[in-house]
């Protein structure tokens, strides 16, 4: 019965890794490089020097000026207050037709930095949408959910089948077999940090599970999902369904910010909502910042913008509400600061090394026997949806850098490099040998890596620079680019040694 179980767990661990680890790797990837998303999207704006020195009085009272003067008929407007992390004001409006349009100023000098900062965000819509506009189509939002679910599915299987998980925790055996090699690191990989592995599965499946399982929205909110997340989650935002009442200024905005604090006891504002600005019937809601607790749904005050009346108060929820943002804020990472955010990406890129040393072995097993057609093609497969999405990675950054900023659909031209270098690099290992494709996708991952620097020196912000200037942001940036190239540089000379000992 006990091996009947474990070769039934052994089949579904082998085939479910290896059809959605294709799609797994890349998706753990991105997740892992958006774990510093913000910090990604301030190292690929020069324009903005960093650290800055950021009062909040006046980063707020310059957005509010600006508000007013570009759009003083708007719905809504959102200011959102600088922070070390992100020192830029960011600036939302919607317009009264429901359009958000979004700017971004230098929140000492008030002027507006051109680029949309959205290398960070490409990374965190590729985690759970493979890029493919949910508006547009659901399709890679449910391949990542289903994605979710088989890493799940082979976490819980490989314990199953796992003789000795206590002993495959401390061994590694690097000069063996190659079979026995990449087994032990397939092993290593998915032990060591097999906690996170279950966690962040299981909570990015908890994150959107109305998507996943749309039964519930059918039946009490007829599909709408919006009206079924404002019922669950609990909450009212401010009003802006309403048309705007006559004019009336609206109440100073700092106050209120130091009144929201001292309600939910402590604790930085970040976000200030203002609906029907400078109307009689404005309302102001103040969101509080999330970086101090793990669960992700804020605390929120909210006033009459007219004579700043407090209106209500939310800092507590249902207990199923507090439990989906507490499995949320896991996912998330907007808590512990640096160190948890280092801890998240170094785990996150060994997911995704467990899932590529996973597929790698898938065809190290059945590499002393004559190849099937398909065993063949997943091996090019392979090559390219690991080494390809690292290219491509690093090849779209260099393209965050390189277009012009004025340019038309520059954030979809910066997308179009992800997935074109993707897909050079799927037919540059369906026309090359399996070993050569290796070791030559692996040089150009490493040289696109080491010079990534190159483009903030360019810029004017090189690493000797930002070192002395304590800009840890972008010299972290640039370190761990030349360290991630040198790694994929050396796993390159690893593969062609090998080959050299067996030939």
């Amino acid at each position: 019965m006990k091996d009947t179980l474990r070769q039934s767990m052994g089949w579904l661990h082998t085939w479910c890794g290896l059809l959605f680890g294709w799609v797994l790797f890349g998706v753990l990837l991105t997740g892992s490089l958006a774990v510093f998303y913000t910090e990604m999207n301030l190292w690929t704006t020069p324009e903005l020097r960093s650290p800055v020195a950021i009062g909040r009085e006046r980063a707020v009272r310059i957005g509010r000026d600006y508000l007013t003067r570009i759009a003083p008929e708007a719905r809504q407007w959102r200011i959102v207050i600088p922070t070390p992390r992100e020192p830029v004001l960011r600036l939302v409006w919607t317009d009264q037709k429901g359009k958000a349009t979004t700017h971004r100023l230098d929140p000492q000098t008030g002027a507006r930095i051109p680029r949309d900062m959205d290398a960070g965000f490409f990374f965190m819509r590729y985690h759970y949408t493979l890029g493919i506009d949910r508006k547009a189509s659901q399709l890679g939002f449910l391949i990542v959910g289903a994605a979710g679910l088989a890493m799940l599915v082979a976490s819980i299987s490989g314990v199953i089948i796992h003789k000795r998980i206590f002993r495959d925790f401390f061994v590694f055996r690097p000069s063996g077999s190659r079979q026995r090699a990449w087994m032990d690191a397939h092993n290593v990989f998915s032990v060591l940090p097999l906690p996170f592995h279950v966690m962040m599965a299981y909570t990015g499946l908890v994150l959107i599970y109305y998507a996943y399982i749309p039964a519930g929205v059918a039946m009490l909110n007829g599909g709408d999902t919006k009206a079924y997340q404002r019922e669950a989650a609990q909450s009212r935002y401010v009003d802006v369904e309403t048309p705007p009442g006559p004019p009336r200024r609206t109440v100073d905005l700092m106050p209120l910010v130091a009144r929201a604090e001292r309600a939910w006891g402590g604790g930085p504002a970040v976000n200030i909502y203002v609906s029907h600005p400078d109307r009689a019937n404005a309302a102001v809601e103040i969101w509080r910042q999330r970086d101090d607790r793990i669960a992700n749904f804020p605390d929120r005050v909210a006033f009459d913008g007219s004579d700043g009346r407090l209106l209500r108060v939310q800092v507590q929820r249902s207990h199923a509400r507090e439990t989906q943002a507490f499995l949320a804020g896991l996912h998330f990472i907007e808590w512990g600061g640096t160190a948890a955010r280092w801890l998240y990406f170094l785990t996150g890129l060994c997911s995704a090394a467990m899932v590529a040393a996973g597929l790698v072995l898938f065809t190290e097993k059945r590499s002393r026997r004559a190849a099937s057609a398909f065993e063949t093609m997943a091996s090019r497969i392979t090559v390219a949806a690991v080494a390809g999405n690292m290219i491509a990675c690093a090849a779209y950054l260099h393209g965050e850098r390189m277009l012009p900023i004025e340019m038309t659909d520059r954030r979809a031209t910066a997308a179009s490099i992800y997935f074109l270098a993707w897909l050079a690099c799927l037919i540059h290992a369906g026309l090359r040998p399996w070993s050569k494709g290796w070791s030559e996708q692996l040089r150009v991952g490493a040289l696109l890596c080491v010079l990534l620097p190159a483009g903030t020196a360019f810029a004017g912000l090189p690493l000797p620079t930002t070192l002395a200037r304590g800009d840890w942001i972008r010299a972290g940036a640039d370190l761990t680019a030349i360290a991630l190239g040198a790694a994929l540089w050396l796993a390159a000379r690893k593969i062609e040694s090998r080959k050299a000992i067996a030939a």
